[in-house]
């Protein structure tokens, strides 16, 4: 009895242990089930707008796969399209599309601008020697390029026919005057006045000195050459003539110029421009003067701008101590410029242009990222100033902005027209089915229709009527018929051709065919 009691006993507990284990089971189940419910009713109420390829969102089809690219196609819900241009992007896809932000910070972007000079002349110390009457160099006292001459040197004497004509008529006005001064016709005596007024007036405009017109009214010996004097003191960087040669009238001669004081063009891009100004200080140095830097400012802006570089030229003042310089030499310039003030500054590759607007992309958090309209001010260093639409502090995109800017601008049209944009993605989703079909059924074409010659095409073979002549499509050549048709690939009607010229056509395009 005592023993039938602890048998009892012990298959009761085992009776509760697996009461137990049943009904915690049974709950576990219950819970998981309700979860799986839950989970299946929040995804029946996301709606899957279309499938779209995650580097190209124009390409869309209306259900999973690949896209062209071989990659897997990703879902784009109704609850991410919104109409302010928002899009949702997750965590792979961002990976996969290397999208790299940086925050907006203000900076004081640099105002200098380094470029690069040539040293010329300085064109307000420069003239040519020309002379006005026709003749031979006598003596030629500038004999060589590089020669320093000052002022009133003399640069040459001119033997000149002409100039022995002028002066003779001068000495014959004179003896004339004397002649009828005392007449007592007064008409005379001006003629005779009026004649040595145009004799002396015939030489002044060949320039002839006062001095020497007034020496040959004294002595009365007429000089066969003239001499040409240094108009200015300079260097002789162009030389024309030699001794004894003949030269014309208004001949270039000798081109002398002063070194003493150059000139400095340097080149400033366009975008450049607002940070010069008449004035800016301007540190110099050349590559042969290792160590020593000049100082100068602009002293002159030109007034156009070369179409072809599009570069505006400035000028800088260069004083020529010891001759040390030399006109055509390169010199590098760093132009400090005027302040461009603290803005909110973007790198340039962040910004979207398409000529009417600019475009930055904002990241929002949370994958949320917006498009968003920029006013743009000065350039600097690879970083644009931000006049309005974002502020210091917001975090924009750096890297594959354009691929969010193309999603966000498909998202906000399929949110702003709801029902067109259904219309329009069904039309995007059925070309590309249509696409696919046209191919496959092109394939089909190029299988099955026996007028598409593969291999080595026998001709004769084709003229089953033998009457020398087959029609080829000029598109498809290897499309070859004994009748008249259409071309079952592109739909061109096929055009007649001798067997010989088929050949030709055949063997210019590629195709072998049997002889």
């Amino acid at each position: 009895m005592k023993i039938q009691n602890i048998i009892i006993g012990i298959l009761v507990i085992i009776i509760a242990v697996i009461s137990y284990l049943w009904l915690r089971s049974s709950g576990n189940n219950s819970s998981s089930a309700m979860n799986n419910s839950s989970t299946q009713t929040a995804q029946k109420e996301r709606k899957v707008l279309y499938w779209r390829a995650p580097m190209n969102p124009s390409e869309v089809y209306d259900h999973p796969g690949k896209s062209k690219m071989g990659m897997d196609l990703v879902p784009v819900y109704e609850d991410e399209a919104s109409g302010n241009g928002i899009v949702t992007i997750s965590g792979a896809v961002q990976q996969n599309m290397n999208v790299k932000t940086a925050v907006v910070e203000n900076k004081d972007l640099s105002s200098q601008v380094v470029t690069n000079g040539i040293l010329t002349v300085n064109e307000q110390n420069e003239y040519m020697v020309t002379t006005r009457v026709s003749g031979w160099v006598q003596k030629l006292y500038v004999n060589y390029t590089g020669q320093v001459v000052n002022k009133g040197e003399k640069l040459m004497d001119i033997y000149s026919p002409e100039l022995v004509a002028a002066e003779q008529e001068l000495l014959t006005a004179l003896s004339y005057q004397s002649t009828v001064k005392n007449s007592t016709i007064s008409e005379a005596a001006a003629s005779g006045d009026e004649l040595l007024k145009n004799a002396v007036r015939k030489l002044e405009l060949l320039e002839i000195p006062e001095s020497e017109i007034e020496r040959i009214k004294e002595t009365k010996v007429v000089k066969t050459y003239m001499t040409l004097y240094a108009q200015q003191g300079g260097t002789v960087i162009m030389k024309n003539v030699v001794e004894g040669q003949k030269v014309m009238a208004g001949a270039s001669l000798l081109h002398i110029a002063d070194l003493s004081n150059l000139w400095l063009t340097a080149d400033i891009y366009e975008y450049e421009l607002p940070k010069v100004k008449l004035g800016s200080r301007a540190d110099i140095t050349f590559n042969f003067l290792p160590g020593k830097t000049f100082k100068s400012k602009i002293s002159f802006i030109y007034p156009t701008l070369d179409n072809k570089t599009r570069t505006v030229k400035v000028r800088f003042d260069i004083p020529n101590y010891n001759n040390e310089l030399k006109p055509s030499m390169f010199a590098n310039i760093v132009i400090k410029g005027k302040s461009l003030g603290n803005y909110p500054a973007v790198p340039e590759q962040a910004v979207l242009r398409n000529g009417q607007k600019n475009i930055v992309i904002l990241d929002l958090g949370n994958g949320k990222f917006k498009p968003m309209e920029i006013t743009l001010g000065d350039y600097s260093n690879g970083y644009y100033q931000v006049l309005k639409g974002i502020s210091a502090g917001e975090t924009i995109v750096t890297s594959a902005q354009f691929l969010i800017d193309s999603e966000s601008n498909l998202r906000a049209a399929l949110s702003q027209f709801s029902s067109a944009a259904k219309k329009d993605t069904t039309k995007m989703k059925n070309d590309n089915v249509n696409s696919m079909k046209d191919m496959d059924k092109k394939d089909n074409t190029e299988m099955t229709d026996p007028r598409i010659r593969k291999g080595t095409i026998d001709l004769s073979a084709i003229d089953k009527n033998k009457d020398g002549k087959l029609y080829e499509d000029i598109m498809d050549w290897n499309v070859i018929s004994d009748e008249p048709g259409t071309c079952p690939l592109c739909g061109m009607t096929l055009k007649e051709f001798t067997i010989k010229e088929v050949k030709e056509n055949l063997k210019k395009n590629g195709f072998e065919y049997k002889d």
